[in-house]
């Protein structure tokens, strides 16, 4: 009897040894699901390259379109003349990525499903999340309109406070201190770019103010509710479609083509719809032929965005994707100073010129940034530490 004691002894000291490590694995991680990998930072790293590039371009184009048109020289009446134009212009691209979605999928392997797949739900979940990239393309090109350009930046801002709490009633996401930092640093980020200048700027006698700061309200809401809206079907319909094949097929980048592709064909329709009820086809006959640079530019404005565009919503649902709807989130608006200060080098807004403002945004955007990285290297660390 005295021999077997330390046995006796032993178990339950493994045991409690191996309780706080499990529990301290839950806690570290920032989505607890056990369908996600772990972060991939080649992934997250071309998303934030393709969010930089994409946002920028598209941005840096807006502004030469509505500069070469003199947007500030129209009327009232003339006012929201091109909405649904540059709604359309966020999604019409989408059969650009027809081709890497389909090279992806036969790289990976067509897999064969069951009922768990989830056909029908994701094609009601498609339908909806394109109705709402539609709206909140279509109220963000309003809202710039009806009120100056760093009243609607300050309002647009609060979308990095809704999408932490749909993220958390939605994705079940649990938050840390340094992604709260990270947070609070993106919207200092996105307040600071209130000096920014925009082409298409109102005018005192064409601001409304009312109308406007909806609009601008109601685009980030709805651009919260896209992210948070991406994430899930990641996580409760593509992932789990992956782990219900019948093949050992691992869930690809490719997913990242087919949310953005079904999405904005709904969406483009959408616009194209709202645009012909609107008749501005007949505004892009007549600017086309108007335009300062011609013809040529005007086509290349138009083509520039549509195809920035698409490399901006690859970017921003692969870092849904890889990591969180908080994350894609916080580098689309960090990316924000950036566009900022490009617009001073290339347009002459109102004598717009590098400012504190900008000087700030910038900084407190890298410390977002490196905020949220940080989180996700600390993530990353603890897990290849639990896994030896």
């Amino acid at each position: 009897m005295a021999q077997n004691q330390p046995i006796f002894q032993t178990k339950p000291q493994e045991h409690f040894v191996q309780i706080p490590i499990n529990i301290e694995r839950d806690s570290t991680n920032l989505i607890n699901h056990t369908n996600r990998k772990p972060n991939h930072w080649p992934t997250i790293i071309l998303s934030t390259i393709l969010v930089l590039l994409g946002q920028t371009i598209a941005k840096l184009l807006e502004n030469f379109y509505y500069d070469q048109i003199n947007r500030s020289e129209y009327d009232e009446s003339r006012q929201n003349d091109g909405v649904w134009t540059q709604a359309l212009l966020q999604t019409v691209g989408f059969p650009l990525l027809l081709l890497p979605f389909i090279i992806l999928t036969k790289k990976n392997h067509n897999q064969t499903c069951d009922n768990n797949c989830h056909y029908k739900s994701l094609t009601i979940i498609y339908i909806c999340i394109g109705i709402v990239m539609s709206v909140q393309a279509r109220l963000s090109a309003m809202g710039k309109l009806e009120i100056p350009f760093g009243v609607f930046t300050l309002i647009y801002t609060t979308q990095l406070l809704f999408t932490p709490i749909f993220a958390r009633l939605i994705n079940k996401i649990k938050f840390n201190r340094w992604v709260i930092i990270s947070l609070a640093l993106a919207i200092v980020t996105g307040a600071l770019t209130l000096s920014s200048g925009f082409g298409g700027e109102p005018d005192e006698a064409e601001e409304n103010y009312a109308r406007g700061s909806w609009a601008a309200l109601f685009a980030g809401v709805c651009f919260s509710l896209l992210l948070c809206n991406f994430q899930n079907v990641f996580d409760n319909y593509i992932f789990k479609r992956s782990e219900s094949t019948t093949t050992t097929r691992k869930t690809s980048f490719s997913s990242v083509f087919e949310v953005i592709i079904f999405s904005s064909l709904v969406a483009t329709v959408i616009s194209t719809v709202g645009l012909l009820i609107a008749g501005e086809q007949d505004d892009l006959k007549r600017e086309m032929n108007e335009f300062s640079k011609g013809k040529g530019a005007y086509v290349m404005a138009m083509v520039g965005q549509a195809v920035s565009w698409q490399v901006y919503w690859v970017g921003i649902v692969g870092l849904v994707f890889s990591v969180s709807s908080v994350l894609s989130n916080v580098i689309s608006v960090v990316t924000w100073p950036v566009v900022s200060v490009l617009v001073v080098i290339f347009f002459n807004f109102m004598d717009d010129e590098f400012d504190v403002f900008r000087g700030v945004a910038l900084i407190t955007a890298v410390l977002s940034a490196a905020a949220y990285f940080f989180r996700l290297h600390k993530e990353n660390r603890d897990s290849d530490v639990i896994a030896n």
